[in-house]
């Protein structure tokens, strides 16, 4: 197995297409679609993409688990959950049809936290799989710093690369470890050092990487440069190419999956930063996440300045 993500907090999430929403009114959909959302979930649509061996991890139960368990055999994507008390946490999002300038509103369940028990069985299923990636993507609700001890096992693993694109609590603690590679976006590292928040984002991952065993960082910022530092030393600012954007969402997780691919193929620093953002920026103008044509390179190519 090449990549193997693993998503804290699944998302069950339906879009509704309205000709305007108004508040306080009752709207019709004039169309309506169902998709399985979460970042790992998008790392793993993304490496399918481009052709790698993937399987998602998440936490789920009951009606909604089989709904997402469908829509991901029908699109062959691997998968495994482990079991949430409460189920899948639900979403909306809220597409105007009658004016294509205007912004999508999107609505969100409640987070449920992940049992202890199941975090744990993930960690040991993954170990005893054995992949060359395992990537830990988005939030995880109910994380406990217990857990650190079953990440770092396979961190200790020489043979599975970890990575983290996680926040809030989990982040806090992965960064205690030698992960591979940390990849966050600069809002997330400024939570962290709040207090140099207003810094450059250069001056804050100084502040952030000091002292943390993380071999290499990368801080994106949606259409802004992305930053990256590696063990080597070397440091890289990305400015990712002007494109006309038709839906963001997903172009984050997108750079990630990139990544990890051109890793997988012994790509350079340059080459990997290259590709990777030229992929988001390809996904950024396509209306789906992972749906973009191959290869991205001409269109979409970034100018990098080593720092």
């Amino acid at each position: 197995m090449d990549v193997v993500t693993v998503t804290g907090n699944l998302l069950a999430e339906w879009t509704f297409e309205v000709v305007r929403l108004v508040p306080g009114a009752t709207h019709r959909a004039e169309r309506m679609e169902f998709q399985v959302g979460g970042k790992g979930i998008n790392v793993s649509r993304v490496l399918q993409h481009l052709g790698l061996q993937t399987e998602a991890h998440g936490f789920a139960s009951g009606e909604l688990a089989e709904l997402c368990r469908g829509w991901l055999e029908e699109r062959e994507i691997a998968h495994k959950f482990h079991p949430l008390e409460q189920g899948v946490r639900p979403g909306l999002v809220v597409r105007e049809s009658g004016d294509p300038d205007a912004s999508e509103t999107t609505f969100l369940g409640l987070d449920f936290a992940v049992p202890g028990t199941s975090w744990e069985a993930a960690m040991k299923q993954i170990g005893e799989e054995r992949p060359s990636w395992l990537a830990l993507c988005g939030s995880i609700p109910g994380w406990q710093s217990s857990w650190l001890e079953s990440v770092a096992a396979l961190v200790h693993d020489k043979e599975i690369q970890v990575c983290a694109d996680t926040y809030g609590p989990a982040l806090e603690d992965l960064i205690t470890l030698p992960l591979e590679l940390v990849k966050i976006n600069r809002s997330e590292l400024a939570r962290l050092r709040p207090e140099r928040a207003d810094g450059t984002s250069v001056e804050l991952l100084a502040e952030v990487s000091e002292g943390s065993p993380v071999r290499n960082w990368i801080i994106t910022d949606g259409p802004n440069p992305v930053l990256a530092a590696f063990e080597t030393g070397e440091l890289y600012e990305v400015a990712p190419a002007v494109i006309a954007e038709t839906s963001a969402t997903g172009s984050g997780d997108t750079f990630l999956a990139a990544i990890l691919q051109q890793s997988l193929a012994g790509a350079g620093p340059e080459e990997m930063l290259s590709h990777a953002t030229a992929c988001a920026s390809a996904n950024a103008a396509s209306p789906n996440i992972g749906d973009f044509p191959l290869p991205v390179a001409g269109a979409y190519r970034p100018t990098i300045l080593r720092l």
